[in-house]
């Protein structure tokens, strides 16, 4: 409670300006359900940059679609298909952004309707901000928010619709934010960061491919760079709609990735955002 009262008493209720990364690989119904929510926020950001792994034409008929109907820049963001790829393809997402603040999102999670405005009064220099999420049951995730509203959410208590998560089904009245040093709950699904602070690290770590601890390394590089780390819990809530779950085939090897990072107290990467940014923008070692 004191960090966001912090934040109001300085003014960043008018906040900075917003890029929403979200992250995709053929989900284009999921996808079409996030962009409508976000469409329908009680604020909506500067831009939309749609990281996409290399789905197919489903998902790109879904992407024009949404460029011609929202009045802000939506941009496609696209890399052939060779595995799971996703700190190369956020990373070419990043590069691309154009404002000083992003919001990274899953294409499989729905933000409530004050999600962009949680995330803006929120944001402070020199911190990160993890945000939670609902995990809602498959049959429940069938229709969520097909029509862009959330009204139905409550309706998972009662029908065990609900997996994980339950206690943000609902946002609160006020905020509860928490400094954390430690790397338990990151999650890339709900992250704002600032561009100058993913700039400093080399941004995601593409020695990381297939699932698991991507987001758990960037975390410990941007603690050990100076960026704090402040969990909000009841505001900024997405809602997560079940897919089978990814393979794991590679997680030994990304844990291996992360234990060293840990060994060495990496602040910054080799691989990382410098592949897609101009010559000299970032320094690695």
């Amino acid at each position: 409670m004191k960090h966001f009262l912090s934040a109001i008493s300085q003014g960043q209720h008018t906040g900075p300006r917003m890029s929403v990364v979200v992250n995709t690989y053929e989900q284009p119904e999921y996808l079409r359900r996030v962009l409508l929510s976000l469409e329908n926020q009680l604020i909506s950001g500067d831009e939309i940059l749609i990281a996409d792994d290399g789905s197919g034409n489903a998902t790109r008929e879904v992407v024009n679609a949404w460029k011609a109907r929202l009045s802000f820049r939506v941009e496609h963001v696209w890399e052939e298909h060779q595995g799971f790829r996703r700190s190369r393809i956020l990373n070419a997402a990043i590069a691309r952004a154009q404002s000083d603040y992003l919001i990274f999102l899953d294409g499989d999670s729905v933000p409530h309707p004050r999600f962009l405005a949680d995330h803006r009064r929120v944001a402070r220099k020199g911190c990160y901000i993890q945000g939670h999420r609902v995990c809602f049951t498959q049959a429940f995730s069938q229709d969520f928010a097909a029509d862009g509203r959330i009204h139905k959410q409550w309706r998972a208590l009662f029908g065990n619709g609900v997996e994980s998560g339950g206690k943000f089904l609902l946002r609160w009245p006020f905020p509860v934010l928490q400094r954390r040093t430690d790397l338990r709950g990151v999650r890339g699904c709900n992250l704002a960061i600032w561009r100058a602070d993913l700039v400093r690290v080399n941004g995601y770590n593409e020695d990381f491919e297939g699932w698991g601890r991507e987001d758990s390394e960037l975390a410990l590089r941007l603690m050990n760079s100076g960026v704090r780390w402040l969990d909000v819990r009841g505001w900024a809530v997405c809602y997560h709609l079940w897919h089978p779950p990814a393979d794991r085939s590679q997680l030994d090897k990304n844990i291996g990735h992360l234990d060293a990072a840990l060994a060495r107290n990496s602040s910054v990467c080799e691989k990382g955002l410098n592949l897609h940014l101009p010559e000299n923008t970032i320094r690695t070692r």
